[in-house]
């Protein structure tokens, strides 16, 4: 099939972008009861959410990476690369902007105060967060490190716009590799060589200048999905190998959780568990790529184009709303079961509420990351159609 009458229009892509991103944001409220050093924690922790949060840990952020330059590839289709480098600017800086200097020191205050370690109020902590000695340790972005990686991943798909020949030799040869049952071996593949070969020397620090195993996994994922979605052949094996993806990762889950649980888990120097944790990877995302692929593409609904508007706003404000709930449920001793979903509500609901009231004001959508109102445009109940082209 020619790559250039492909559909501008990919709704299973909108739904996996969507599902993922409410994944994340029921991931974060779950690490507030985790035994892992997060923001602010419940005075409730499960030991079990060590084997829980593997249910979507490997895969969940590679999926939301791959979606996200497989979204870009339709952007390119009617622009130039100074066109596109213009168009990520206008859409990625001013959110940054904004949750750097205002929700994230929101996040940072309250942590802070929590963990024993201020006691003043957020204007003086705002003064010293971004103070020379402050800035010292690097600018805070916490959740939005998501954003700085897409907008510098974007910039490398400028490069590669700049020289085409090389781009289209890239994508043949990678359609190539991937032909047939080989669409589930050659990923995961990858994914087995970095995960054992660089995690074990740096691991995941979300810190751009020193995150080496991290952009292996999302920037290849990345130039994965802006290669390959207009190609067909794949999503057309994506589809026939769907089962055997799901096979895989069937048996892949119950295999890590053991060996999480169990206190020999991490044995030969970690190589089981790594394998293991690759393997799971690649064939999740195959499993999911494969059903969207094959039953979500033409899945058009007024919930998927209310949310494929709202996902990114939701994203920049939903863990800001999470931070101050917990801290202001938490004191009430609450049973877990009532805070949580009460976190659960609040933060999704909140999330939808700072939606539904920024997408009114045309002078502050483009910080929160919505496209500016056409000339004349009313905004009505519903947004407008979800497409393949937003990128969060």
């Amino acid at each position: 099939m020619n790559p250039a009458a492909t559909p501008v229009r990919r709704l299973d892509l909108d739904w996996i972008r969507v599902s993922a991103f409410g994944l994340l944001i029921l991931y974060h409220v779950g690490l507030a009861y985790a035994p892992y050093d997060w923001h602010i924690h419940s005075r409730h922790t499960f030991e079990w959410m060590r084997e829980g949060v593997l249910v979507t840990n490997p895969w969940r952020l590679t999926l939301l990476f791959l979606v996200s330059g497989a979204a870009l590839r339709f952007m390119t289709a009617r622009r130039s690369a100074g066109q596109v480098a213009r168009a990520r600017a206008e859409r990625l800086i001013p959110p940054l902007l904004l949750g750097t200097l205002v929700l994230v020191p929101i996040q940072s205050w309250i942590e802070a105060m929590d963990k024993g370690g201020w006691s003043g109020d957020f204007a003086a902590w705002w003064w010293h967060e971004f103070s020379l000695s402050g800035l010292s340790d690097g600018v805070p972005v916490n959740h939005l490190w998501f954003i700085v990686y897409i907008a510098v991943y974007s910039a490398v798909v400028v490069l590669l716009m700049m020289r085409p020949t090389l781009l289209a030799r890239a994508e043949a040869l990678l359609v190539q590799a991937l032909a047939g049952w080989r669409v589930v071996v050659v990923p995961m593949a990858y994914l087995i060589f970095i995960r054992l070969t660089v995690f074990p020397q740096i691991g995941v620090t979300n810190t751009l200048t020193h995150d080496w195993y991290n952009h292996a996994l999302s920037l290849g994922a990345f130039l994965f999905g802006f290669l390959v979605v207009r190609q067909e052949a794949v999503w057309r094996d994506l589809e026939r190998y769907r089962w055997l993806g799901l096979g895989i990762a069937g048996l892949a889950l119950p295999v890590m959780m053991l060996q999480t649980a169990h206190p020999g888990g991490g044995a030969f120097w970690g190589v089981p568990r790594n394998l293991v944790f690759a393997i799971d990877q690649w064939a999740v995302i195959c499993t999911i790529l494969g059903f969207g692929s094959l039953y979500l593409r033409q899945r058009d609904s007024r919930v998927l184009r209310y949310l494929g508007d709202a996902v990114f706003t939701c994203y920049l404000a939903h863990q800001t709303i999470l931070v101050v709930a917990l801290w202001l449920i938490g004191p009430l001793g609450w049973a877990a079961p009532l805070e949580a979903g009460v976190l659960v509500i609040v933060t999704i609901g909140g999330s939808l509420l700072v939606y539904e009231g920024v997408r009114r004001i045309p002078l502050i959508r483009p910080i929160w990351g919505l496209k500016p109102l056409a000339a004349g445009h009313v905004v009505a109940g519903s947004a407008p159609v979800a497409r393949a082209d937003k990128v969060a």
